[in-house]
C-alpha cells in the first residue's frame, strides 16, 4: 500500500498542474488510502466500545482519555461533535466515521509535517529530528517514550494509524492551533500519576434534583395504585374486586392518604440516591478505569440505594400506617408512632426494605442497561427517547414482580 508521504508527494505528469484532474495511479492511491483509514478507524472504534454493544458512551471516552493522558473534559467535547442529536448520550460507528472524515485532512497534514521515513512511518531517528526542529528535548529516552505511547508498548515504528487515533481525540481548536509534536511529547514524556477524582458539584446537584423530581412526580401519579396495593396486603379478608368496588366510598382523598410524607420521602431519598450514584461512578471511573461499565453502574447503584433507602424509611413507615388507616393525618401518625414505639419505629423493617430495594435498583439498573444494549444491537441504531422509556418500563416491571414478596 502506498504510504501517506508518497500519497502527498506523487509527481505530476509533465505539463499537468494542480488544477488538472489526477491520473489513474493517483486516484487508486487515494482510494487505497481511504480503505486503510476506514479499517484503522473501525479498529479504533471497537477499542473505544468497551462492552461491544456498538455504542461509545461518555464513560468509554473518559477511559480512553485517561489512558492517553489527555484531559477528561475532552470526552464531553468529543461526544458533542459526534452524537446524532443533542439528547444522545452515545454514538455509533456511522457518527464516528463522519467525524473521522471531517478531521482526516487536518490530521494528515499534521502527520506529513513530521520528518517521515521513506515508508511513511516514524522511527526513532525521525522522531529525534522532529523534536529538534521544534526545540524540544531530543533525547533517546523521549523518543522511545513517544513511540511506546502511540504503539501499545513496542519500539519499532509509529504508523499514520497510531498517530491519527491519538489526534482524533483532540478538540478541533487544539488540533488546528497546537503543533502535533508538542501535544504528543507532553502526553508521552510526563510521568503517569493517578488523577484525582473529578466530581463536578453542579452536574451532581442537577442529577440529584432531576432524580428527586422524577421520582416525586411518579410517586404522586401512581400513589392511588400504591394505596390499593398496601390495603390489599394489610387485609386478610378483602379481595381485589371487593376493594375496587369500595373505591367510590374511599374517595380521592382516601386514595391519597399519606401522600405528603411519601412524595417528600421519594424526592429526598431518590435525589440522594441519584447524587451518590453519580459521585460513586465518577470515583470508580478514576480509581478503576478498566472496570466494565455494568460493574461500575451496579456498584454505584448499590451505594446510592443503601443510603437513599435509609433516608426514606421514616416517610415510608408513616405512609404505610396512614394507608392502613391506623391514623387520620401525618401529625397524628408522627406523634403516635413516636409515643407508641419510640424513634426506632421509624426504621422498623429496614432489613426487609433493603432486601427489596437493593435487588430492585441494582438488578433493575443492570437489566435496563443490558436490555438497552440488546435492543440497540437488534435494531442497529441508538434508541429514541420514547423507546428507552419503553425498555425501562419493561425492565422495571420485571424487577418489580421479582421483588414484590419483599
Amino acid at each position: 500500500m502506498i504510504s501517506p508521504t508518497e500519497l502527498t508527494e506523487l509527481p505530476l505528469p509533465l505539463g499537468q498542474s494542480l488544477l488538472d484532474h489526477p491520473d489513474k495511479k493517483k486516484l487508486f492511491s487515494v482510494q487505497e488510502f481511504f480503505r486503510y483509514t476506514k479499517s484503522e478507524g473501525r479498529r479504533f472504534f471497537e477499542e473505544l466500545d468497551r462492552d461491544g454493544d456498538g455504542q461509545v458512551t461518555l464513560e468509554d471516552l473518559e477511559v480512553a482519555m485517561k489512558k492517553r493522558k489527555l484531559p477528561v473534559k475532552y470526552s464531553r467535547e468529543f461526544i458533542r461533535q459526534t452524537r446524532r442529536n443533542p439528547f444522545s448520550k452515545s454514538f455509533g460507528w456511522k457518527q464516528f466515521l463522519s467525524l473521522m472524515e471531517r478531521k482526516e485532512p487536518t490530521i494528515l497534514e499534521a502527520y506529513t509535517s513530521l520528518c517521515l521515513s521513506e515508508s511513511g512511518t516514524l522511527q526513532k531517528s525521525e522522531i529525534l529530528a522532529s523534536l529538534k526542529n521544534v526545540g524540544l528535548p531530543a533525547t533517546e529516552d523521549n523518543a522511545v517514550a513517544m513511540m511506546r505511547f502511540l504503539n501499545a508498548g513496542t519500539e519499532e515504528s509509529v504508523s499514520y494509524g497510531h498517530f491519527r487515533n491519538f489526534m482524533l481525540l483532540l478538540p478541533p481548536d487544539r488540533l488546528r492551533q497546537d503543533d502535533p509534536r508538542n501535544i504528543w511529547f507532553k502526553a508521552a514524556s510526563v510521568v503517569a500519576v493517578t488523577p484525582p477524582a473529578e466530581v463536578p458539584a453542579i452536574s451532581v446537584l442537577k442529577s440529584a434534583i432531576a432524580g428527586g423530581l422524577s421520582c416525586g412526580l411518579s410517586s404522586a401519579l401512581m400513589y392511588p395504585i400504591d394505596t390499593v396495593k398496601t390495603q390489599l396486603q394489610a387485609s386478610t379478608t378483602l379481595t381485589f374486586l371487593e376493594l375496587m368496588s369500595n373505591i367510590p366510598q374511599i374517595g380521592l382523598r382516601g386514595l391519597y392518604k399519606g401522600s405528603i410524607p411519601a412524595i417528600l420521602g421519594q424526592f429526598s431519598s431518590n435525589g440522594l440516591r441519584t447524587g451518590i450514584s453519580e459521585v460513586s461512578k465518577l470515583v470508580l471511573i478514576n480509581v478503576a478505569p478498566n472496570l466494565p461499565d455494568i460493574q461500575v453502574k451496579s456498584m454505584a447503584s448499590f451505594l446510592g440505594t443503601v443510603l437513599g433507602t435509609m433516608a426514606r424509611l421514616p416517610s415510608e413507615v408513616l405512609k404505610q400506617r396512614l394507608q392502613a388507616n391506623l391514623y387520620d393525618n401525618v401529625g397524628e401518625a408522627l406523634i403516635g408512632t413516636w409515643k407508641q414505639d419510640g424513634p426506632q419505629a421509624f426504621f422498623r423493617g429496614a432489613g426487609a426494605t433493603l432486601c427489596r430495594e437493593l435487588p430492585f435498583y441494582v438488578a433493575g439498573m443492570g437489566l435496563y442497561t443490558e436490555s438497552k444494549k440488546f435492543t440497540q444491537r437488534l435494531i442497529r441504531r441508538e434508541l429514541e427517547p420514547w423507546e428507552a422509556v419503553v425498555v425501562g418500563a419493561i425492565s422495571g416491571g420485571l424487577v418489580s414482580v421479582i421483588s414484590t414478596p419483599f
